[in-house]
């Protein structure tokens, strides 16, 4: 799995619902990066993990209920997630990998998540690996 979990979302018409923010182990917290974020959408759980050792993205489905074993913070109400929380995801695609890569369902180096559809004001959030963790940024729907 992979990336393709965000498309059947998308395909689903997912409304994400909660971001949570896997605890950094002893650091100080930063809404925009992470060493992981579950994100909760009407259709299922969603987690993207940094994996340092191939330097890309783990997206992986989490079973209702299963726990994680780590300490969640939810990102609700900070930036950017507050402006998506309740919003359907329109399109998502791979970031920084080539189309090969994400047909394999390997790992990539970024997702590009649209909520919302192109004539309903836009947002898009893209999540990348960045220096061992996933960095979360809030694009502008124009430049994509």
């Amino acid at each position: 799995m992979g990336i393709e979990l965000f498309e059947r979302a998308a395909e689903n018409g997912g409304r994400i619902l909660r971001v949570e923010q896997l605890s950094p182990p002893g650091g100080s917290t930063d809404a925009s990066r992470g060493p992981g974020y579950l994100l909760t959408l009407d259709v299922g759980r969603i987690l993207v993990a940094a994996n340092p050792k191939t330097g890309g993205l783990v997206i992986s489905q989490i079973p209702a209920g299963e726990e994680l074993g780590v300490r969640l913070l939810a990102l609700d109400e900070e930036e950017p997630w507050w402006r998506v929380v309740g919003n359907p995801i329109a399109r998502v695609w791979p970031v920084g990998s080539d189309e090969t890569t994400r047909e394999s369902g390997a790992e990539v180096r970024g997702v590009r998540l649209q909520f919302r559809a192109d004539h309903e004001n836009p947002k898009l959030v893209s999540l990348g690996f960045d220096d061992d963790q996933v960095r979360v940024v809030l694009e502008d729907a124009h430049d994509a």
